[in-house]
């Protein structure tokens, strides 16, 4: 839509957006995360998020609509890669649009200028992960990404 074509990119500190994001990450824990996970209590862990930021370890691309508001987010972690020395990893930690602001173009727009920072940080690799009940594959592809690997998950506790 016209309005996807109007959004913003930017690297943000997460402790700036944070308040802002909470409402989307509870939006996105709601209608992704939830139906996964059962029971399980919703809980943005921010003080982690933040030392994350302290230690050079987290980057977030905000994508905000043209009044400003926080319309979405590809938030990464980045490590050394344990299997290739020397590399660092990016890993997708969360990618969430609001309902509005999807369609087009935007999560490829958003998830480029997520790779162009990452890569002016030093990032050699970015490692992307959906739900399996959404997937993103085709997204994913277009990036240039390829299939390397499948995650199953099973709670202990």
């Amino acid at each position: 839509t016209k309005e996807n074509t109007m959004l913003a990119f930017a690297t943000e500190p997460f402790t700036q957006l944070e308040a802002e994001a909470r409402p989307l990450a509870a939006a996105h824990w709601s209608e992704v995360e939830a139906p996964l996970h059962g029971d399980a209590a919703y809980g943005l862990d921010a003080a982690r998020y933040v030392r994350l930021e302290s230690l050079g370890m987290l980057h977030v691309s905000a994508a905000r609509a043209p009044d400003g508001a926080l319309a979405g987010y590809a938030a990464f972690t980045l490590v050394p890669c344990p299997h290739r020395q020397g590399m660092l990893l990016a890993a997708l930690d969360g990618l969430y649009l609001s309902p509005q602001a999807r369609g087009g173009f935007t999560a490829l727009g958003l998830l480029r200028h997520a790779e162009a920072e990452l890569r002016q940080r030093g990032a050699g690799l970015v490692q992307y992960s959906s739900p399996a009940s959404r997937p993103c594959d085709a997204l994913y592809r277009r990036l240039g990404a390829h299939h390397t690997e499948t995650i199953w998950q099973k709670e202990l506790c």
